[in-house]
């Protein structure tokens, strides 16, 4: 019965290791686990949609006249301010 037991727990580590052998993901992880030990990036500044009010990466905003906005739908109906 011993015997048994033990070539199961065997067979089932053989079965381990190779699936994480050939596994992508596996490659990822560890990479990911090298990553961490980085400083964080900066984060970019974030503006506030002069329609909604969401709030967006620099970046990615659309400005018009000194506003900025979350997309160009936003850009093209204007501030909230405007409408009031």
């Amino acid at each position: 019965m011993l015997r048994v037991v033990l070539l199961l727990i065997g067979v089932a580590a053989l079965v381990w290791l190779v699936r994480r052998a050939f596994d992508p993901a596996s490659d990822r992880r560890d990479a990911a686990r090298e990553t961490r030990d980085e400083p964080a990036r900066e984060v970019d500044e974030l503006v506030r949609c002069a329609h909604c009010g969401v709030h967006v990466p620099r970046v990615d905003a659309l400005s018009q006249h000194g506003r900025h906005f979350c997309g160009p739908e936003h850009a093209r109906l204007g501030s909230q301010e405007d409408r009031s």
